[in-house]
């Protein structure tokens, strides 16, 4: 096996087996070589054109090449290797990620004579590994569901060819030591993949998250600003004001109890409310359910003290701005937020 890296492309030149999802010569068959390529991240031409081209370009097998494609730089592949597998992955998203514009491309090179069905199993498993790396990053798209991936996403497995007399494994699923193997090797690679090309790591900052699913702080910025009446006689020096707001804001996020309680109120929301799982109660925010509020009044307090009760119930009761917006859970915690962080400032 060869192994060809440039910043535009990677090429694996051996003698394979292949079972892939791969736009170019996807299915099983017999290869040569194995491509990933960069497109420009707007390509809307004909890939068997590209891949034809690229082809003609470098002298490689088109019967017996197998090829995708990925906006993502191959500067940015991560190529993890064990003492039978090798894996190069590919990934990148947008912000939030969709479904058609976050490409994560897998390739698994296998140093064992795999059986068909035992080549499928290593799809499954590196499908199933993908979906575990988004779900440890906090990967949702903008309606609260969990990215698993993209329309255009590729895995492509490979194992070496050989004699018939050779002993095939016939199974390679995660409970095998081949499966298990391969599904903590996808999984932390697509982690790293994302989070070299997007700097995207587990704990990034609660502002970030909530930026990712639409919530920025500008918003909460203006909505604070709303209902603030200065005191008798005091200047109003609302730019002053918003940029000490901002501060305040940013440094009480980075204290690790608020940004478990807006973790907390994230997770009610699209775990709990959004799948049904608080059932018909939820669905109508009814006043049986008070744990949103729970929350927003310990966020509140927590930053503001006690006085902060009351700003957090002026907000809750009139929902300027975003919070009229958001959804059971982020409306009480966005609002204890603001409330404990005008409070803060203010006294």
């Amino acid at each position: 096996m060869n192994v060809e890296k440039t910043d535009e492309y990677i090429i694996v030149r051996g003698d394979f087996k292949v079972l892939s999802s791969a736009v170019y010569n996807g299915g099983y068959r017999a290869a040569k070589a194995i491509l990933n390529v960069t497109v420009a991240r707007d390509f809307k031409g004909d890939a068997f054109e590209l891949f034809n081209s690229f082809i003609a370009a470098h002298g490689l097998p088109a019967e017996e090449l197998v090829g995708m494609m990925t906006a993502v730089g191959m500067n940015n592949a991560r190529i993890i290797e064990t003492e039978d597998v090798s894996a190069i992955i590919t990934a990148g998203k947008t912000k939030p990620p969709s479904k058609l514009s976050s490409t994560i491309n897998i390739i698994l090179l296998i140093d064992k004579n795999l059986s068909q069905s035992a080549m499928a199993n290593v799809m499954i498993v590196a499908t199933e590994a993908k979906a575990a790396a988004c779900h440890d990053l906090d990967l949702h798209e903008e309606n609260g569901d969990l990215f698993t991936g993209d329309a255009t996403d590729s895995v492509v497995v490979a194992s070496r060819s050989s004699t018939k007399s050779e002993h095939e494994e016939i199974f390679a699923g995660k409970a095998t030591e081949l499966g298990g193997t391969l599904y903590e090797l996808v999984r932390e690679g697509v982690k790293d993949a994302l989070g070299y090309h997007d700097a995207l790591t587990a704990d990034r900052h609660i502002l970030i998250r909530l930026e990712e699913r639409g919530i920025f702080l500008d918003d909460m910025l203006s909505t604070a600003l709303e209902l603030y009446v200065p005191a008798e006689g005091e200047a109003a020096d609302r730019a002053g004001l918003k940029r000490q707001l901002e501060e305040t804001i940013k440094k009480e996020t980075s204290d690790v109890n608020v940004a478990l309680l807006l973790a907390a109120a994230l997770h009610s929301e699209e775990q709990e409310i959004q799948k049904g799982r608080a059932g018909e109660s939820g669905e109508t925010d009814a006043a049986s359910i008070v744990a949103d509020e729970l929350i927003g009044i310990d966020i509140a307090e927590y930053i503001g003290g006690k006085k902060a009760l009351f700003n957090f119930f002026y907000y809750d009761t009139r929902k300027p701005g975003i919070l009229s917006r958001l959804g059971v859970f982020m409306d009480d915690a966005i609002g204890g937020l603001i409330a404990g962080c005008m409070t803060k400032m203010l006294g």
